[in-house]
């Protein structure tokens, strides 16, 4: 299987610009998950979650005067999630090629899946795929539910977790994986790892503070580089023959002129 990523020619340039050879590794931008995914796919994501919450009641007769349903899962006033505060990076991936939408250079990578899963493996790094089946999803969380529905306390004043409770890691996953189902034909996978707030790096962006990190990938966990709207671009393409020349790829070969 193959997984595709598309990044603007500028990234592209920065992410590769160390590469020294196949056997090196490019520098992959990963974006907190908060400035990377929809506000309103987030609170679909949760809104799943709490839909699993009630069957949970629902199916251990909890009643409304317990139940945990409307407990709060961002923190007040923001948009964190409520738990650590540690930041949660994520770089988008989708098992189809990306259609050209842009007027800017853009280019897209095509990775062998197995290599870049083999790699989240031994580096600690999570490769998730999304999920789309509204009610497929929350039978996912039934079982999550039945482990630590018990370790979370909520209450008109505070929201509380036990000392081994890990709701937390719940919640990030439901935010990671709950995807609409309109968006299905994306197919989209996500490049997931985490680190305190305060190692994270910043960028001002368009009024806002965005968090990220980079994350070391194999450049031989790549196999094509296309660069989007090449016929509008022969000039471009041509640099970019030389561009990976210079870092020591077989350019023929990743552009597919061989």
């Amino acid at each position: 299987m193959k997984l595709y990523h598309k990044m603007t020619l500028k990234a592209f340039v920065e992410a590769f610009e160390e590469v020294q050879g196949m056997e090196s590794t490019f520098r992959l931008k990963v974006v907190e998950l908060m400035h990377q995914v929809p506000e309103a796919e987030i609170d679909y994501s949760l809104w799943l979650l709490r839909r699993a919450i009630q069957a949970y009641e629902t199916a251990h007769e909890i009643p409304d005067a317990q139940s945990k349903r409307d407990m709060p899962f961002l923190r007040e006033g923001t948009r964190m999630l409520i738990g650590p505060e540690q930041g949660t990076f994520i770089a988008s991936f989708r098992e189809e090629p990306y259609p050209d939408e842009r007027s800017e250079p853009a280019v897209m990578l095509e990775l062998d899946y197995k290599a870049l899963a083999e790699h989240c493996l031994f580096e600690n790094l999570s490769l998730l795929s999304c999920k789309y089946e509204k009610d497929a999803f929350v039978a996912f969380l039934l079982p999550q539910l039945e482990r630590e529905y018990d370790k979370v306390f909520f209450d008109a004043e505070h929201t509380g977790f036990t000392a081994d409770s890990r709701f937390f890691t719940l919640l990030r996953l439901v935010c990671l994986e709950g995807c609409e189902p309109q968006k299905a034909a994306e197919k989209e996978w996500r490049l997931v790892t985490t680190c305190p707030n305060e190692e994270a790096l910043y960028r001002y962006e368009s009024g806002d503070l965005i968090p990220f990190m980079y994350v070391e990938l194999p450049v031989s966990c790549v196999q094509r580089i296309t660069l989007l709207d090449r016929s509008r671009q022969p000039l471009l393409f041509g640099t970019l023959n030389g561009f990976l020349k210079s870092r020591g790829l077989s350019a023929p070969q990743l552009l597919g002129l061989e």
